[in-house]
């Protein structure tokens, strides 16, 4: 009963976000906020594999806006959880899936 607002909220972002490009929101820095408090509200209620797909669409819209701390923020907590969920193998992060920028020392 305590996800049921959570689970109407994902609905609505998966909805916007499965247009591709960067969706039309009057703040994209709030949506990824908000997208960051969804994933952690359902981590905190033990429902992982809905905290999981919250941070798929954070990654997402992070891939989209150009935010490389954003969407290296998201698969780290992608690979928590699937470590959680005892998935080691699909918690190694792929190079294709991190940020180009990500690993490389200062300049």
């Amino acid at each position: 009963a305590l996800s049921k607002p959570l689970d109407e909220a994902f609905s609505l972002w998966q909805q916007l976000l499965e247009k591709p490009g960067i969706p039309s929101v009057r703040s994209p820095e709030q949506t990824v906020s908000s997208l960051q408090l969804l994933a952690s509200l359902y981590r905190l209620q033990a429902q992982p594999i809905q905290a999981l797909e919250s941070f798929l669409l954070l990654r997402s819209l992070c891939r989209r806006l150009g935010d490389i701390p954003g969407r290296a923020g998201a698969l780290c907590q992608l690979s928590r959880i699937l470590l959680q969920l005892e998935c080691p193998s699909q918690a190694q992060v792929n190079p294709g899936m991190a940020p180009p920028s990500l690993g490389k020392g200062p300049g």
